[in-house]
């Protein structure tokens, strides 16, 4: 019996960790597609072509995401998966300043990562920091990214702030927990006791039981609260931070008036605003290399094995 996914720690599906010569793609590929009912199935698909602004990239490995599994009722007869790592095979139209062979990972909206070769828009790219693996290097889009532009995008985090961090030993949470701390700020976070070995490891400062303890009783006037957790918290979390401070959520907007009265600022990460994917992913990679990050890889599936994953 396997033992079950601890937070904060990434599942992976890989392709078998071979150098592969350059050579034109075939024009088949085997690929993860979601059925009814969101069952998946390894299939025979056509290989993806990229469009100006896109790169074709030979995949190594895949993160599996929450989201790739609530979103799969909604994308029959697509390829799961958005994380991805790999290798460039081939560059669409107009694509400058990248090479055919380079390690790289990114955002694989277009087609769909859990394939032999999947397709990424420059604007989603980033190199793969050379200390880590393709597995590893495939944890970082969604989680990392999305840490990193609540923080530094939305909350604008600063040295020596106090940051209380919900869901802290959650993807994105041990994500934040990290960025968080290269950031200079000390760092409460809420997981269940279990995690708290885990979290002390990555640079939380205190740990709170969520399960056991109310943060309320231990939390106040702090500079700025992200929340990964549940909405309900938003709420709740609104009398433990500073007037003046922030609250940033992935869960759901807090309540513009309750923030009002509250006299903080709220927030959530925007996309369509402020820096692209790209340049993100760059930052984050830029803390890998130099030791301020750290990827946590749980267990490797094969595609085969996606669904179990």
């Amino acid at each position: 019996m396997r033992s079950p996914l601890r937070h904060g720690l990434a599942l992976m599906l890989c392709l078998p960790a071979v150098s592969l010569p350059l050579a034109a793609a075939p024009e088949k590929m085997q690929a993860v597609e979601i059925g009814e009912g969101g069952k998946l199935s390894v299939q025979t698909r056509p290989v993806p072509k990229p469009g100006a602004g896109e790169v074709l990239i030979r995949v190594r490995a895949a993160g599996v995401n929450p989201v790739d599994w609530k979103s799969a009722g909604r994308r029959v007869g697509l390829v799961a998966g958005t994380d991805v790592s790999g290798t460039i095979d081939a560059l669409g139209e107009g694509v400058t300043g990248w090479r055919a062979g380079e390690a790289v990972l990114g955002f694989a909206r277009q087609s769909g990562s859990y394939a032999e070769y999947a397709v990424v828009n420059v604007n989603s790219l980033a190199r793969k920091p050379g200390s880590l693996t393709f597995e590893e290097a495939a944890g970082i889009p969604i989680a990392f990214e999305t840490a990193y532009r609540a923080l530094h995008e939305t909350a604008k985090i600063a040295n020596g702030q106090t940051v209380l961090i919900h869901g802290a030993a959650g993807g994105v949470g041990s994500a934040a927990v990290q960025i968080a701390r290269a950031a200079g700020a000390r760092v409460i976070g809420t997981a269940s006791a279990n995690h708290h070995e885990f979290l002390r490891s990555i640079g939380v400062d205190q740990a709170i039981d969520y399960r056991t303890q109310k943060f309320e009783d231990f939390v106040k006037q702090a500079d700025l609260v992200l929340n990964t957790a549940n909405s309900a918290l938003n709420s709740r979390s609104m009398p433990v931070i500073r007037r003046g401070g922030m609250l940033v959520s992935i869960v759901g907007p807090p309540e513009t008036a309750a923030c009002e009265t509250a006299g903080i600022r709220c927030g959530s990460p925007n996309r369509a605003t402020g820096a692209s994917n790209a340049e993100l992913l760059s930052r984050v990679g830029e803390l890998v290399e130099a030791g301020k990050l750290a990827v946590f890889v749980e267990e490797i599936f094969s595609m085969a094995d996606a669904e179990k994953a």
